[in-house]
């Protein structure tokens, strides 16, 4: 690569294209040459490395990408984990790219966030071609990220937007306020005490408990910075629908033009006797973490009741701190609700971890000198230090009144997330939302579900209809090995796999009559996210397509490519 001395005149025989800017750090820009423009295809996305200058350039990194024949330039690295882009997919009816490990998205055009985990926008830079060369403008020190362009709280606006919860789905809620140009007052209530943090990593990592600012979503500096006012230990014990007024603990009331129930769910409790003694901990806060951490240190005999996501991350947590660990299930194998028995139980071989499925505890008992005891139906007893209960969660929004609710309790929405009272919108876990594809209410406990949910239902509170019509995504890490899950499935009739489910390293297509209804992958990124947006496009091959060999899991990214040009 070099950078230009000078500009050469545009090659007026070839369709040049340029891209709106984030801030990508202003100042001095140099023109760096990015490519040929012969050399990259329609749907096509690379890594250009950019090196650095004689006269103090940092070197860098540029995504170079070529949707429905215009040419993008844009930070390569999702602002998420810092995954490489170029290894994700683009899609054209939306023009953006997607990450290839946890499904974040952002706008090729303006590098906004606009999908998922990641809050921070990339940087765009210009784009022409000269001679030939694709010619990028870029600053002389480049960034990985940069802050969203947001509008900024006029004193002439008085509307009130409230978002209820700090969690994923309200953090995102408030940046999109702002980044569609919301000029009024945000008031965020979360009954904790922290900055919204990245709830997923506790799990996974005990030791953050005690340190939940290494955590935040945002830091206390950017809420001030966008006028975005967050109250925390606030408990919301009523919302009046009706009135649109929201009542908190201790009697204040505020009132709202619009309002958004982020607030999440709450832990299952165990429903027998001795489920709420000392020693037996929910996993949900950073003070959860930290009891968990404090009562099963190495050498400690740790019993978890519950076998799906949650339980097992755990479980795999506290191996790794040197813990003796078993792991009692309902289900046969781990993961059997969501992934079916065959891949579940490819999953379950961990060394050192204890798996007893089919089982149900009745009572949970403590002896005199504290330990416990975890009593089975069956009658069989296990001794442990501590108990941790991952057993499902509850929507948390019995505090609303006046909006429809489905049978668990959570908020009926539209595809729009407003639920059936006006200027009332709910997102995250406690949200049944009418799928735009299937006209079906789905529930989805996902954090990159919420994420996104948050930026859709913030466009709906501006009056901007967007329907919420991303396919939902979840991931875990698990014993050093990550999972990759996409769809939506209750029920399968027909599992089709392609790869070594005991090597973990394999695709799963879950169908359900003649349609594959969800895709689970290890170690073969970026097919979950390919599969992803074929299926919110309706342009997933069926199962009779992949079982003829007329599709296949490498050829998904491909099947995107194609439908990028």
């Amino acid at each position: 690569l070099a950078a230009l001395a000078a500009a050469p005149l545009v090659d007026r025989g070839r369709a040049s294209s340029s891209s709106c800017r984030c801030d990508a750090g202003g100042g001095a820009t140099r023109r760096v040459v990015i490519g040929r423009d012969a050399d990259i295809a329609d749907g096509e996305l690379r890594q250009v490395k950019v090196p650095s200058t004689p006269d103090g350039g940092s070197e860098g990194a540029v995504l170079l990408a070529r949707i429905d024949g215009q040419l993008f330039a844009t930070g390569a690295s999702c602002s998420h984990y810092s995954a490489p882009l170029a290894q994700g997919v683009a899609a054209k009816d939306k023009m953006h790219v997607v990450c290839p490990w946890h499904d974040a998205a952002f706008d090729l055009r303006t590098g906004q966030p606009v999908r998922g985990a990641g809050l921070q926008a990339i940087p765009t830079y210009p784009v022409t071609v000269e001679n030939g060369n694709i010619v990028a403008e870029l600053p002389k020190f480049m960034e990985d990220f940069v802050t969203p362009k947001m509008a900024r709280k006029s004193p002439d606006d008085g509307r009130v937007f409230l978002i209820l919860g700090g969690g994923a789905a309200g953090v995102a809620a408030a940046d999109a306020l702002r980044q569609e140009g919301y000029t009024g007052n945000i008031v965020m209530l979360t009954e904790e005490k922290h900055l919204p943090y990245d709830r997923p990593v506790l799990s996974k990592n005990l030791a953050k408990g005690a340190d939940p600012e290494s955590l935040a979503l945002r830091d206390a500096a950017y809420f001030e910075e966008h006028d975005i006012e967050v109250r925390y230990g606030a408990t919301v014990k009523e919302v009046d629908a009706a009135q649109k007024l929201v009542r908190l603990a201790g009697g204040s009331e505020l009132r709202y033009d619009a309002a958004l129930v982020a607030t999440g769910a709450r832990p299952r409790a165990l429903p027998i006797p001795g489920g709420n003694l000392p020693g037996v901990f929910p996993m949900r806060t950073p003070e959860d973490a930290q009891r968990i951490a404090g009562a099963c240190g190495k050498g400690k005999k740790a019993v978890v009741i519950g076998s799906s996501f949650i339980g097992m991350e755990v479980a795999a947590t506290l191996h790794r701190r040197g813990c003796e660990v078993t792991v009692l299930g309902m289900e046969a194998v781990p993961f059997e609700r969501v992934l079916g028995r065959r891949v579940g139980d490819a999953v379950e071989v961990v060394k050192g971890v204890k798996f007893k499925g089919s089982v149900a505890v009745s009572e949970i008992q403590q002896g005199a000198s504290g330990g416990l005891t975890a009593v089975l139906k069956s009658g069989d007893k296990l001794q442990c230090d501590a108990i941790v209960v991952g057993v499902g969660v509850i929507p948390n929004c019995s505090f609303v009144s006046g909006a429809e609710k489905g049978r668990d309790g959570s908020l009926v929405t539209d595809e729009f997330l407003q639920t059936t009272a006006e200027g009332l919108f709910a997102a995250g876990d406690l949200a049944s939302y009418r799928s735009p594809r299937t006209g079906q209410q789905l529930r989805v406990e996902h954090w990159d579900v919420a994420t996104s949910q948050g930026r859709v239902a913030a466009k709906g509170m501006l009056g901007k209809k967007e329907s919420f019509d991303q396919t939902p995504f979840f991931w875990t890490s698990l014993f050093g090995k990550n999972l990759r899950y996409v769809g939506h499935c209750m029920q399968f009739d027909e599992l089709l796999v392609d790869g070594d489910l005991s090597k973990l390293n394999f695709v799963a297509f879950y169908c359900h009559g003649k349609e594959v209804k969800a895709v689970a992958t290890m170690g073969r990124d970026p097919v979950a996210v390919a599969a992803g947006e074929l299926m919110r496009m309706g342009r997933m091959p069926s199962p009779d397509d992949l079982k003829a060999g007329r599709a296949s899991p490498a050829g998904l990214a491909e099947e995107l490519k194609r439908l990028s040009c």
